[in-house]
């Protein structure tokens, strides 16, 4: 984000952070029990996750392979509990060193958008709609991954548009088009992992961060591959 912050984006950021502190509130006050040896490993699978990032071309924007560990969150803690991971991931997913460290906004807007995001997942994981029907489960994981992906990839658009111009439908396309595969890579491995229990295991945790860091690896490469064989292309879908 470029200064002086538009007052749009100002205004903007302001909404998501608000919004983010209503879904705190909302959750501690409704606080349940929690499995603490479950949430600390999450919150630890969420750190180690979120270092897994490829850099989306074209945008300042970046993906992340935190979404499996965000989802099973969703699905085996209470709102309190995922948000906690929520907060640790955003955390790790901002956090830069050397002279290219996250500005303090940026890092408040990030993390405030992926609080957003996995309290709307947790809203639509767990409600009547979804578990109304018999394929209750899989339902539920699908409403929760595409709840998450709207809400985290449109703010992130938004304010990309806001502050560096540029149309933020376009800007989204682009998103969309870059890291919906891996949602849907994402959703995919968390129905697989929640299939071995209501309390995830190391084990379980353990075979999903090998399988996260082959499919960063393979993004990684198949990007840097992309740019290098294909750079007037990759220029032209960046919209460079």
């Amino acid at each position: 984000m470029t200064n002086p912050l538009p007052i749009k984006a100002k205004v903007m950021i302001g909404m998501v952070a608000v919004a983010s502190l209503f879904a705190l509130s909302f959750g501690a006050r409704n606080w349940q029990t929690q499995a603490w040896p479950q949430l600390a490993l999450l919150l630890a699978a969420a750190a180690l996750s979120s270092r897994f990032k490829v850099k989306i071309p074209g945008m300042t924007s970046s993906m992340s392979g935190n979404l499996p560990i965000i989802l099973l969150a969703v699905t085996q803690l209470g709102l309190f509990g995922s948000l906690l991971v929520a907060a640790v991931a955003a955390f790790a997913q901002s956090y830069t060193s050397g002279g290219n460290k996250t500005k303090p906004i940026q890092f408040v807007f990030n993390a405030c958008t992926l609080l957003n995001a996995s309290g709307i997942a947790y809203l639509a994981y767990h409600s009547r709609v979804a578990w109304a029907h018999s394929a209750m489960h899989t339902l539920s994981l699908v409403l929760a991954a595409g709840a998450y992906f709207l809400a985290n990839t449109a703010p992130v658009a938004g304010i990309i548009g806001l502050t560096e111009g540029g149309n933020p439908f376009a800007l989204w396309h682009k998103v969309f088009l870059w890291s919906f595969p891996n949602y849907v890579i994402g959703a995919g491995l968390t129905a697989i992992a929640s299939t071995f229990g209501t309390v995830t295991g190391l084990a379980t945790v353990a075979t999903l961060m090998l399988v996260l860091f082959a499919v960063y690896q393979s993004y990684k490469m198949y990007v840097g591959r992309a740019e290098q064989t294909h750079p007037k292309l990759m220029a032209v879908a960046a919209g460079r």
